[in-house]
């Protein structure tokens, strides 16, 4: 007599059957488990970096001390003072809202504590006399200092 599976009445064994349920609870739950560790620990590692962006930018202080235009040359300078705790680089410098591109010096430059660098750029707008302009200077971070200058 030869048996056929399909007509087999035999069944798996209840033992066998919870082991089996068992062991793919056991894994599922493993890999939730690896899942979350690694899904905890990046929000955690880009809370801590954030943090530390925001404590960075509140012991960076600058000012804009001088700015002054140079008609012949059609050059502006800007004397910005680092007065925080740490160093810092200028990123950036807007005038009216829009931003410079050609930079003669000073742009990117490291500047210690307690030190002033000259900022040297071609205006993105015309400078009339008499005309009043709003000048903002960015640092890396993000800091920033405005000034409103009468040419």
């Amino acid at each position: 007599m030869s048996r056929s599976i399909f007509h087999d009445k035999r069944g798996v064994s209840e033992i066998v059957a919870s082991l089996i349920i068992l062991l793919i609870v056991s894994v599922a739950g493993s890999g939730l488990y690896a899942y979350s560790l690694n899904a905890f620990s990046s929000s955690g590692s880009s809370f801590l970096l954030e943090t530390s962006g925001r404590e960075e930018r509140a012991r960076e202080r600058l000012l804009i001390t001088t700015v002054w235009w140079n008609v012949t040359t059609d050059y502006m300078n800007i004397t910005v003072l680092n007065y925080g705790k740490i160093e810092l680089a200028i990123d950036a410098v807007y005038i009216d809202g829009t931003q410079v591109s050609v930079y003669a010096s000073g742009k990117g430059d490291t500047m210690a504590k307690e030190s002033i660098v000259c900022v040297k750029f071609t205006s993105p707008v015309s400078i009339a006399d008499g005309q009043t302009y709003e000048i903002i200077v960015v640092s890396e971070r993000g800091s920033r200092d405005v000034v409103c200058w009468k040419a």
